[in-house]
């Protein structure tokens, strides 16, 4: 389970690099960057496993852990790469489980998140003395999610917080942390497509 990072692949671990040329096979998400797998063994097989909106995201997952399963009892190395972590809104952690409970061994290569590299290539510190001493990172993927927030915890002053895949629902996430009590004149940044040339 590798982090490709937030898409510069200039942000990947040696750790990333080494296990993408050692790999017979790489599943990714849509969002890696093609730098990225430009940088695997040329005789892997690039396999895209992305997610689409609107479409089923459960059973894509399901789909996913099965595909991993069956790649590692052919015998192959797989990489499942991941855009950011692979625990940070990456659904690593039922990868994980998944190889777990079909004694499958894995190595965990952890990625730069997209609030980290994104923030870091704008000048936007997460933390600043008297300004923000604490950082939450939240998605905002679906109104499901926006509703069971804890909105009077995010509203706090001295308080980054960084909304995950937020855009389609920026106004709703503004509506309610001016009802939490965040202030109206809050610097806020949109960032879309972060640490790339576009």
């Amino acid at each position: 389970l590798v982090g490709a990072g937030p898409g510069d692949p200039a942000l990947l671990t040696l750790r990333a690099v080494r296990a993408l040329q050692a790999a017979d096979i790489i599943l990714h998400d849509r969002l890696v960057h093609p730098d990225i797998l430009a940088l695997a063994r040329r005789d892997a097989q690039c396999e895209d496993v992305g997610k689409h909106t609107g479409a089923d995201h459960a059973a894509a997952q399901t789909a996913i852990n099965v595909r991993l399963i069956e790649l590692a009892r052919a015998g192959l190395r797989v990489v499942r790469l991941k855009g950011g972590d692979p625990f940070i809104f990456g659904r690593g952690a039922e990868e994980l489980e998944a190889l777990r409970a079909h004694d499958i061994a894995f190595d965990i290569v952890p990625g730069i998140t997209a609030a980290l590299g994104c923030a870091a290539y704008a000048g936007i510190p997460l933390t600043k003395r008297a300004v923000a001493q604490q950082v939450t990172l939240v998605t905002a993927h679906c109104a499901k999610s926006i509703d069971r927030l804890d909105w009077p915890l995010l509203a706090q002053a001295r308080h980054t917080v960084v909304f995950y895949m937020g855009v389609g629902h920026a106004a709703l996430i503004e509506q309610r942390l001016l009802e939490g009590g965040r202030a109206g004149d809050t610097p806020v940044a949109l960032i879309e497509r972060g640490t790339t040339a576009t």
